[in-house]
């Protein structure tokens, strides 16, 4: 989740407890869920034993249940403290530590991003909540593509503008701030406090096609509970359950997919 400004690095750093804590929130959870469910059902997760890698992937939250299904995970990212907490996740959840690997680099570094020790490709490649921070978000995606192999799936996800317009006037109450973030360029991180870039899905779904890529699926993630108001509701168990299954039938069905609090691309490198 770094950029390549050495700021927004030491802001992750800075972050990391209240990062860390963000991920035991009701819609954190919903949030995670919805991201497994949708790599679970690639085809290929299934089957033989994947190379992944996660690009930006702090301390491998939606990489290392892949890990823990017995597929190779490589975390890439900025942040060292963020980094050591997903070997230690990855210790806690007793997956094989041999098929970890974390790479402490800025995925603005010039030099290509890394590929398997054993293919010239990777079979699938994460890079969640990252393309917002960057300044040419096409350029990433053109050097994710490059890396993944033919045939293999990469997953984009970024938050979505629309959901700012909604959140602002519905759960914040403030209409005036929603009409404001209509035109507005950037927003503030509320957990690290550093601008991101709204990013309009169709836009990186132009870049991938410029990369000789293909999308095959898109999909929304929390569509419900970003809207309700409630916190203490949010943290009722069977509430949760009921909203988390609501959110699991909405996740791929338009229109509710194109307002949810982040979009989610996978594409395909063609054969």
């Amino acid at each position: 989740m770094s950029d390549s400004s050495p700021g927004l690095g030491v802001a992750f750093d800075r972050a990391a407890d209240d990062w860390l804590a963000w991920q035991q929130t009701p819609w954190a959870r919903v949030y995670y869920a919805l991201v497994r469910h949708v790599l679970a059902a690639l085809p290929e997760v299934p089957g033989r034993s994947l190379n992944v890698l996660d690009v930006g992937g702090a301390n491998g939250v939606d990489s290392l249940p892949l890990l823990v299904a017995g597929h190779r995970v490589t975390v890439l990212d900025f942040s060292p403290v963020l980094l050591a907490e997903a070997v230690a996740a990855a210790e806690r959840a007793g997956a094989d530590g041999d098929r970890l690997r974390v790479e402490h680099r800025d995925v603005g570094d010039p030099r290509p991003l890394p590929l398997p020790a054993d293919a010239t490709g990777w079979d699938l490649v994460l890079c969640h909540n990252v393309l917002h921070y960057r300044d040419d978000p096409a350029e990433l995606v053109g050097r994710l593509v490059a890396v993944t192999r033919p045939g293999g799936a990469l997953s984009l996800i970024a938050p979505n503008p629309a959901m700012d317009v909604l959140a602002a006037a519905i759960r914040d109450g403030d209409p005036r701030q929603g009409l404001e973030m209509l035109e507005a360029p950037t927003r503030r991180s509320v957990t690290i406090g550093e601008p991101m870039h709204r990013l309009e899905r169709a836009s990186v779904e132009a870049a991938v096609r410029d990369a000789g890529a293909v999308v095959t699926d898109r999909f929304g993630l929390r569509t419900v509970i970003d809207l309700v108001t409630d916190d203490e509701l949010k943290r009722d168990p069977e509430w949760l359950r009921q909203t988390t299954e609501l959110e699991l039938a909405l996740c791929s069905r338009a229109p509710y997919r194109d307002i949810a609090r982040f979009w989610q691309l996978i594409c395909r490198r063609p054969d």
